[in-house]
């Protein structure tokens, strides 16, 4: 293992990205570490999850510097939790097939939380990375033959039994979109008319699985006076999902503005007074850990009502009932209300100031300095 081919600030590397998330739609940690990536210089392949294709396949990703990979649903998938040894097996052979397609890789950064692959060393690059941006799936304590463990919370590193790699902590990122909107409000903020009607907000998957659906249709009702935006779209939703969204769509007060990403969303966030996450801990697969959404509320301006976020939860001024109240969040609703009437929004600043100081330019940064002393570790070991 050659100290250069981790020289992730140094010189451009090619790199295999693989992600749980396709790159059409929702726009989350992978695709923003991509975009990162290629800024660089780097060549990044993004492995989308199985799908229809036929076969193995690159296409551009209309972003310089990024290539998408897509591959056929995997082998025999229905053994994947029946049988695993027969799925990874199969699953090794489809690795070195990408492998080939793409050719020699410098660094493989593996997202993948569902464990499509669940052996590293058969996509045959000279370095790489498990980075844990979302619980694995219940029993997946394996370390896939990584050179180096991340996660984004302690919490979710536990779940994982490493062989020797070296694990640390790096937290969510802030792209740099939303970046930018918080040093232009930092130098100019938001005047906001005294007799507009307040606006709460929303940005994310509308058929997130953790959506607390009854407590944000509970606000609505209980808040007629206000306005709910509802920014992003319904991806992989469910009856009862559609059910929800409908009803959203039939209310007086609601505004359901889509999947929306650029300047678009920018524009779309202004005029939110409040932002809004409402998350059931019983259904959230983190188990109100972390979310890198606070970290694009806080970049956004106005003040911020959410359910409970363990690593957010010392944030300046932010509402947030205990973890064992959540029903308290209509309480806190009607605090950050009061405080918008009163324009007692003092601490957003510090909000905004917290999220930059978290940007992905900064997590590569630091992990780029991980990654050399993993390589030459490695080094060491071999002489």
């Amino acid at each position: 293992m050659r100290p250069s081919a981790c020289a992730l600030l140094d010189r451009p590397l090619t790199i295999m990205l693989l992600s749980p998330q396709p790159w059409v739609g929702l726009q989350v940690s992978k695709h923003h570490y991509a975009r990162e990536l290629a800024a660089l210089g780097h060549h990044v392949y993004f492995v989308n999850p199985p799908g229809e294709k036929a076969e193995i396949g690159i296409s551009p990703s209309g972003t310089p510097g990024i290539d998408l990979v897509d591959h056929p649903f995997m082998p025999l998938r229905r053994f994947k939790y029946r049988a695993r040894w027969l799925f990874d097996l199969a699953a090794r052979r489809r690795a070195r097939a990408i492998a080939r397609r793409v050719g020699p890789v410098d660094l493989l950064w593996d997202f993948d939380n569902a464990r499509q692959f669940a052996d590293h060393r058969a996509l045959r690059a000279r370095l790489s990375i498990l980075h844990i941006v979302d619980r694995l799936d219940p029993g997946d304590v394996a370390h896939r033959h990584a050179d180096l463990i991340l996660g984004v919370d302690a919490l979710l590193l536990a779940d994982v039994s490493p062989a020797g790699q070296p694990v640390h902590v790096v937290g969510h990122g802030l792209s740099p979109l939303f970046a930018d909107r918080a040093r232009q409000l930092l130098a100019a903020p938001a005047a906001r008319p005294a007799d507009s009607l307040v606006t709460i907000g929303f940005i994310g998957n509308l058929a997130q699985p953790a959506m607390d659906r009854a407590r944000v249709s509970m606000l609505i009702d209980a808040l007629p006076e206000a306005r709910f935006r509802f920014i992003g779209p319904v991806q992989g939703e469910t009856p009862a999902v559609r059910a929800w969204v409908d009803d959203l769509a039939r209310r007086p007060n609601v505004e359901l503005a889509g999947l929306l990403t650029g300047d678009a969303l920018i524009a779309a966030s202004e005029g939110v007074d409040i932002w809004l996450l409402c998350y059931d801990l019983a259904r959230d697969r983190n188990s109100g850990v972390n979310s890198h959404k606070l970290l694009e509320y806080f970049a956004l301006g106005g003040e911020v009502v959410s359910s409970w976020i363990e690593a957010q939860a010392d944030a300046p001024g932010i509402f947030m009932p205990a973890k064992d109240a959540p029903d308290a969040i209509l309480d806190q609703m009607q605090a950050a209300i009061d405080a918008v009437r009163d324009r007692r929004n003092a601490a957003w600043r510090a909000r905004a100031e917290r999220a930059l100081a978290s940007s992905y330019s900064t997590n590569v940064e630091q992990i780029a300095a991980l990654l050399a002393a993993t390589a030459a570790c490695n080094c060491d070991n071999r002489k």
